[in-house]
């Protein structure tokens, strides 16, 4: 039988690590107090996320909201929050998300000081971030030290299985969707149970007319704001691993300790494909705007491959440091001669494709009739795929932070030699621990 206790106290910050939360948190919280009472300033601050509500992990972060009454601009918030959080952290930077906010350390904690305003449940928001204290209230009102530590288990349970992790580039289950699953079904038990059984979308709560309101694949109402589907980020890969991996749980396999260690030994074989890797330097900007801009240079290489007849067949993203595009491919030289299809013979466009091909440079044979079609075989302008690719990207936009270096791309393919993460993550995906 699986001891549920001995798995959180693995992963749970111990007495010392706690305190040290606490005594960070209300040192913060003291000096933001003071701020703001010598400014003459209408602003509280309230720690937010799952420090403030004991259902964090080892190595948490602490996150100290501003919240500013409504009386004040939007401009007047973003400026004074992050002077403010300048003043508290000495080594802070400024970040942007939806707004500025300052990031920073302190007793080597990763503490971020966000502005805000203050609202009421049930009150319109200005800025996505005005509902997050609602959501530490919500949860503390809903929870007990039993719930807890179920939240805390199923949160083990996700990182586990890699589907842990609201930000964009993971596209998992968020803590506070942990927090609310938990609620909504009483224990992690039932939760799995849920997940195991799961047919379609996970909707929460169970109202099939949310499907024709929300597209995503998990659906969970947010109880703070009856508008918002707090799941619109879980990915249908995420979603569908989770019920994978709640089936082999209630079958009796230890997810938990499931490694799949011989599945995630790094054997490059000869895979009888070409594996390239795409890198550029990666902006001074917060992952959750870069990621979805190397999604957008990932889709046009795939389709400077697939137009061209290099035949992508898989990729990987990443990054933790640098962007790190991985693609594998079929081939990465075409021969010289691409067979060029035209209209049927019947076709009023027939006449005009013979006019273009029959003294154009690169025809090498035709223009000519198999069964009812007219066909062309034209030279390729390029046959190595680098080449292709530099002529082409030229002209397309790949995102507003990163087009200016797209001139910079190094291309390089796979073998034993080359250190990167795209790399590892490759041969390393499986259902379990990446």
């Amino acid at each position: 039988m699986i001891d549920y206790n001995k798995i959180i106290s693995e992963y749970s910050p111990d007495k010392t690590e706690r305190e040290k939360l606490k005594r960070i948190s209300s040192g913060i919280i003291d000096k933001i107090n003071l701020i703001c009472k010598n400014e003459n300033i209408n602003a509280f601050p309230v720690e937010v996320g799952s420090v403030s509500k004991k259902t964090n992990l080892k190595c948490s972060d602490i996150d100290i909201f501003i919240t500013f009454d409504k009386k004040y601009s939007k401009e007047f918030i973003e400026k004074k929050g992050v002077e403010i959080g300048h003043k508290i952290l000495n080594n802070g930077v400024e970040k942007y998300a939806e707004h500025p906010y300052v990031s920073g350390t302190v007793d080597n904690i990763k503490v971020d000081i966000v502005p805000a305003f203050k609202i009421n449940k049930g009150e319109k928001i200005i800025s996505t971030v005005d509902r997050t204290p609602l959501h530490t209230e919500y949860v503390n009102e809903n929870t007990d030290e039993m719930k807890i530590k179920d939240i805390l288990l199923l949160k083990i349970f996700m990182k586990t299985v890699n589907v842990y992790g609201s930000e964009v580039s993971k596209s998992g289950f968020s803590g506070y969707l942990c927090e609310l699953l938990i609620i909504k079904y009483g224990c992690f038990d039932n939760v799995i149970k849920k997940f195991a059984g799961l047919k379609g979308k996970l909707i929460v709560p169970e109202d099939k007319t949310l499907e024709k309101k929300f597209e995503e694949p998990v659906i969970i109402i947010d109880p703070v704001d009856p508008t918002r589907n707090a799941g619109a980020a879980v990915s249908i890969e995420n979603l569908s691993r989770m019920k994978i991996a709640s089936k082999l749980f209630i079958s009796g396999i230890d997810v938990f300790n499931l490694k799949n260690n011989e599945m995630n030994k790094i054997n490059k074989i000869n895979r009888g494909t070409i594996i390239k890797v795409f890198s550029l330097k990666k902006p001074d900007i917060i992952d959750d705007i870069i990621y979805p801009q190397a999604v957008r240079l990932k889709n046009k290489i795939w389709e400077i491959m697939y137009r061209n007849g290099f035949i992508p067949l898989s990729w990987e993203i990443d990054i933790e440091h640098d962007i790190e595009i991985l693609i594998e491919c079929e081939r990465d030289t075409i021969p010289l001669v691409s067979v060029h299809m035209g209209p049927p013979a019947e076709s009023d466009e027939s006449l005009k494709f013979i006019n273009v091909w029959k003294n154009n440079k690169r025809l090498i044979r035709g223009p000519y009739i198999l069964n009812d079609r007219l066909y062309v075989d034209i030279r390729n302008k390029y046959v190595k795929f680098e080449d292709v690719f530099n002529n082409e990207i030229k002209s397309m936009d790949i995102g507003k932070n990163i087009d200016n270096l797209k001139n910079d791309i190094k291309i390089c393919d796979v073998d034993e030699n080359i250190p990167m993460n795209v790399v590892n993550k490759f041969y390393l995906k499986s259902l379990f621990n990446d």
